[in-house]
């Protein structure tokens, strides 16, 4: 009995020690990692400039803003949506200004009134009166001078005593002078307003016409619209937010015209004189060098600039600057986006 237990414990020892040693040697067995290398791109001509490009719409990412400091009422776009030039991005709240504008609005409709009014002088009701009233004193001047006439005709010049010729004499300036007055109001009643209260109350109405203008201006800069047709791309700003006109932040939105896609290159100073704008140039997305994509000139930017994009390339100078050079892209893809960077080779001539 006391033997068979010896071997039992034997047997197990040795099971033990033998999963011991397979374990050991299964840790050990090199492990088969498999790497998913992406090759570099590789220019295709044996002389090349190289450079780093950036991808832009055609009309270049125009960064919207506002002329004025306000609360953001209302956005009417989203990301990526197709807009028209003209349609409304977003609007600033404007309660303050609409109410100024019914103010300006009742005050240039008064000056109006007040200017129609001296326009449509004289009145036929007031140019009646005072044509009444003109042959009213007409009556009573003749009736004087012929009372005067008379006293003034007498052969006997005792007939009357002095103090009623007198007072004849007296009544007949006094209807004279009524006529003069009378026949001065017709005059002016008939013609009508005074030409400097004309003048003045047309002004008055181009005063109250410009501050209107002035208003509804100024509400229609609360109103962004986009000036091209395009597609926004990015929007920083959301409805309940202050947006300032004069603050360093990000764009409030950005918008281009994406219906075709421009390369933003950008090569080092040093390359300029090796480059030419008829030589052939290809782009390769960065990470993926098999879609090649084929170039179409457009245009340099006479500026050089401070160098923003590296290329890692070892014998790279950074402490240099960059020549801008815009080409079209000639091929649609589906992997292309907005602001995607992309390796650039352009041809160089061999007797450069």
């Amino acid at each position: 009995m006391n033997r068979n237990y010896f071997y039992a414990v034997i047997a197990i020892t040795l099971c033990s020690l033998l999963l011991i040693i397979f374990s050991f040697w299964k840790d050990q067995e090199p492990s088969t990692i498999r790497e998913h290398i992406i090759p570099p791109p590789r220019s295709p001509f044996h002389a090349y400039i190289s450079g780093v490009g950036v991808v832009e719409p055609v009309s270049g990412n125009i960064m919207i803003g506002t002329p004025v400091n306000g609360i953001v009422e209302r956005v009417f776009v989203t990301v990526g949506e197709k807009v028209k030039k003209g349609d409304m991005l977003f609007q600033i709240e404007s309660r303050d200004l609409k109410a100024d504008l019914r103010v300006k609005q009742i005050a240039y409709r008064s000056a109006l009134a007040k200017l129609q009014k001296l326009e449509a002088l004289p009145h036929p009701d007031d140019l009646i009166s005072a044509e009444a009233m003109l042959k009213n004193t007409q009556t009573e001047y003749a009736q004087a001078q012929a009372q005067n006439e008379m006293v003034q005709n007498l052969p006997d010049p005792r007939a009357i005593s002095q103090e009623e010729k007198d007072r004849r004499k007296f009544r007949l300036q006094q209807a004279q002078e009524k006529l003069n007055e009378a026949q001065a109001k017709y005059e002016k009643v008939k013609s009508g307003s005074w030409k400097p209260d004309l003048e003045i109350a047309r002004y008055e109405v181009m005063h109250a016409k410009a501050n209107v203008s002035s208003i509804e201006t100024d509400i229609q800069r609360t109103m962004i619209r986009s000036p091209i047709d395009g597609t926004v791309l990015q929007i920083k700003i959301h409805e309940g937010e202050f947006s300032s006109s004069g603050s360093s932040r990000l764009p409030i939105m950005i918008i281009g015209d994406t219906s075709e896609l421009d390369l933003r290159v950008s090569i080092n100073q040093l390359e300029v004189a090796n480059f030419n704008s008829h030589a052939p140039a290809v782009a390769f997305l960065q990470g993926d060098s098999s879609l090649e994509f084929p170039l179409e000139f457009v245009r340099v930017e006479p500026l050089l600039v401070a160098k923003k994009d590296v290329t890692n390339d070892i014998n790279e100078k950074v402490d240099t600057r960059i020549f801008q050079i815009i080409y079209k892209i000639k091929k649609f893809d589906s992997h292309l986006f907005v602001g995607a960077r992309m390796d650039v080779f352009i041809e160089r001539e061999a007797s450069q």
